[in-house]
C-alpha cells in the first residue's frame, strides 16, 4: 500500500511567556502557556534573562498536568543565566492540557530573577495552505 500524502501545511506557532520570580512559588505547578488540543512541541527553551537570587538552589521543571517534567530531561538551574532546550517528547496535548512550570527552591525565596519559556509547535489536522 503506498504512503498516503498529506498535503495540508501550516507555520509553527510560537509561543512564550516571561516570568518573574514572584511569579512562582516552590513546588507549586503553575500554568504557563495554554495549547490547543492536537498540539505537538516541536522545539522550545527556558532562557534564564536574570539569574534568580535565592540563597541556595532555584530549579524549573516544564511539563503539564500528567507529566510535571516532560520538556526538561533535568530542572533547569534558574541561578545562571543563559538558555536550556527543552526535550522534545512527540506528545499531542488534549483539550484543555497547558505547559506548566513548577519551581524547586532551597534557601531563602528568591526577590530577583527573570526567565522566558518559549515553545514552537504544530496542531494535528490543521492546515493553513495545501501544497500538491
Amino acid at each position: 500500500m503506498p504512503i498516503q500524502l498529506n498535503s495540508g501545511r501550516q507555520e509553527a506557532i510560537v509561543a512564550y511567556v516571561d516570568i518573574s520570580a514572584g511569579d512562582l512559588a516552590s513546588g507549586v505547578a503553575t500554568k504557563a502557556i495554554e495549547l490547543p488540543s492536537g498540539a505537538v512541541v516541536i522545539s522550545g527553551s527556558v532562557a534564564v534573562k536574570t539569574a534568580f537570587n535565592t540563597a541556595t538552589t532555584a530549579t524549573l521543571k516544564v511539563g503539564d498536568a500528567v507529566d510535571d517534567d516532560r520538556y526538561t530531561t533535568s530542572a533547569v538551574d534558574l541561578k545562571t543565566a543563559g538558555a536550556t532546550a527543552l526535550a522534545i517528547t512527540g506528545y499531542t496535548h488534549k483539550v484543555g492540557e497547558s505547559l506548566q512550570v513548577t519551581l524547586t527552591e532551597t534557601g531563602a525565596t528568591a526577590t530577583a530573577g527573570k526567565v522566558r519559556v518559549q515553545v514552537s509547535y504544530y496542531v494535528e489536522g490543521r492546515a493553513a495552505f495545501s501544497q500538491g
